[in-house]
C-alpha cells in the first residue's frame, strides 16, 4: 500500500470512529409530537372555576342610599346592610345579584372586621335543597391612605360555590357562603351572589340574598389577656 493510500485509510477509520462517538454521546431524541430541541415545555395552569362570576366587582343592584345606623353593642360597634333580589339572580354575561355598601350608606372605614354572607333569597323545600347551589365572590375597595379618601379594589373571597344541606330536625335547607376580612379599612364593600335550583334537568336562577356586616370592638369589653381591637 502506497503512503497516500495508507494516510487515506487511517483518516477514514478515524472519521468513522468520531461519528460513532458523537452518535453515542448525543442520541437522536426527536419523535412524533415531541417539542423541538432547545424549546422548554410550557405548562399551562388549569383555569380556576368562576361559577359564572365576573373577574372584577360589578355595579350594585342594591345598596343603601341613606346612612346605615351605627349600632353600639355591648362590646362592638357595627353596621349591617342586607338585600334580597326581587327576581332571579341574573347578571349580564357574568355575575348575579350584587349588593354593595359604601359612602352613600356611610360605611365607617374604622369598622375593620368585615363579614360577607351570601344566601338563597327564598325558602327551599327538601326536594329543592338537594340541587340548590349558591355561588359568590366578595370584593373590597381597600383604603390606600389614612383618611380613606382613596381606595383600590381587592378580592376578599371566592369565587366559590356550595350546595344545600337539608336539616331534618329544623326542616330547613342550610346553604350559605361566608367571607371574612379583619383589620383592613374599606371605602366600599361588594358581594355578588348567584342562587340556582335544578328544574327539568337545568339549573334555573332564583332569588339571592346578600348581607354585609362590619364591626369593631368599642373598648367596653376587656379581659386579662385580650383587649378590644
Amino acid at each position: 500500500m502506497t503512503l497516500p493510500a495508507r494516510i487515506f485509510y487511517f483518516c477514514s477509520i478515524a472519521l468513522a470512529l468520531a461519528f460513532h462517538g458523537a452518535a453515542v454521546a448525543a442520541p437522536v431524541t426527536e419523535s412524533v409530537g415531541e417539542r423541538p430541541q432547545g424549546e422548554a415545555p410550557k405548562r399551562v395552569p388549569p383555569k380556576a372555576a368562576t361559577y359564572g362570576m365576573c373577574d372584577a366587582p360589578q355595579n350594585a343592584d342594591n345598596f343603601p342610599s341613606n346612612p346605615v345606623p351605627l349600632v353600639a353593642g355591648k362590646c362592638e360597634n357595627s353596621q349591617t346592610f342586607t338585600a334580597t333580589s326581587a327576581g332571579p339572580s341574573t347578571g349580564g354575561q357574568c355575575g348575579g345579584f350584587t349588593v354593595a355598601f359604601g359612602p352613600l350608606g356611610d360605611l365607617k372605614p374604622q369598622l375593620d372586621r368585615v363579614h360577607l354572607k351570601a344566601e338563597f333569597g327564598e325558602t327551599l323545600t327538601a326536594a329543592q335543597c338537594a340541587s340548590a347551589k349558591v355561588a359568590a365572590v366578595g370584593w373590597g375597595a381597600k383604603c390606600t391612605n389614612d383618611s380613606c379618601t382613596t381606595a383600590a379594589w381587592e378580592k376578599i373571597g371566592g369565587p366559590t360555590q356550595k350546595s344545600g344541606t337539608w336539616h331534618s330536625t329544623s326542616q330547613k335547607c342550610f346553604l350559605e357562603i361566608r367571607f371574612y376580612r379583619h383589620k383592613i379599612k374599606h371605602k366600599t364593600l361588594n358581594l355578588d351572589v348567584i342562587a340556582t335550583v335544578v328544574e327539568n334537568g337545568k339549573a334555573v336562577r332564583k332569588r339571592a340574598k346578600g348581607t354585609i356586616y362590619v364591626e369593631r370592638g368599642n373598648g367596653k369589653c376587656f379581659s386579662a389577656t385580650q383587649k378590644a381591637s
